[in-house]
């Protein structure tokens, strides 16, 4: 097969299997649109797709190295090396929609990034924050650092109380963090600081599920 003819045939093949995925997804959602887990639906189409695309690649790889293994396989290479930072984020996104499922709207922290996951892409999702930052995470990130997922609507609680030499912040703390609606996750601090009047403070925030617990733990911080 001539070098004209083999590409050719594959954007042919690849327009064929473009063309099929297009008319897939749109039977889907003209089918599922009425029912209210149709987003869930084309999600895991979406990641089938990825898996498609995955394996349409390889084949085409291991055709083309048939023919001519040194050549190719220069290319090949020289491919892999340009597109490695973007295959890995897609196979590791593939590795995290098996592993965490359909997550949209869920809260979630990535290497202390918090927000609410938005939008999903084949290398990365998108996480909406408190301060209505929309940020950018590739799948790396939740793979190479911390993460963790909520269900419910996390709400960040920042608060500080007055103290002097006397007081016992290590106890303070304790009292804080054994209080069943703290949520212990990697997303909060304790610490000291001073104001221009001299005054002590002992800060510190940290998350509960919602509105109602953030109130709720702070009339309890109030009392100590």
């Amino acid at each position: 097969m001539t070098v004209l003819s083999y590409i050719f045939n594959f954007v042919f093949q690849l327009l064929i299997l473009l063309g099929a995925i297009i008319l897939i997804r749109r039977f889907l959602k003209v089918s599922l649109k009425n029912k209210l887990s149709y987003k869930k639906y084309l999600f895991f189409y979406d990641v089938l797709v990825y898996l498609i695309w995955t394996l349409f690649i390889f084949l085409k790889v291991a055709d083309v190295v048939s023919d001519n293994l040194l050549i190719t396989g220069s290319v090949v290479l020289i491919l892999l090396a340009l597109l490695w930072e973007y295959l890995k984020n897609l196979f590791l996104g593939i590795i995290f929609a098996f592993q965490y499922g359909y997550i949209l709207e869920n809260n979630l922290l990535v290497n202390g990034k918090e927000g609410k996951l938005v939008s999903y892409s084949s290398s990365y999702f998108e996480i909406l924050t408190v301060k209505g930052e929309r940020l950018k995470i590739k799948y790396k990130e939740v793979f190479n650092g911390s993460f963790e997922l909520f269900k419910g609507n996390l709400k960040r609680v920042y608060n500080r109380i007055s103290i002097n030499e006397k007081s016992n912040t290590e106890e303070i703390q304790l009292k804080i963090m054994n209080h069943p609606l703290f949520i212990l996750n990697n997303n909060f601090d304790f610490y000291e600081e001073s104001d221009e009047d001299g005054l002590r403070w002992f800060c510190f925030y940290f998350n509960v599920m919602d509105y109602k617990d953030a109130v709720t733990i702070n009339e309890y911080i109030d009392k100590l």
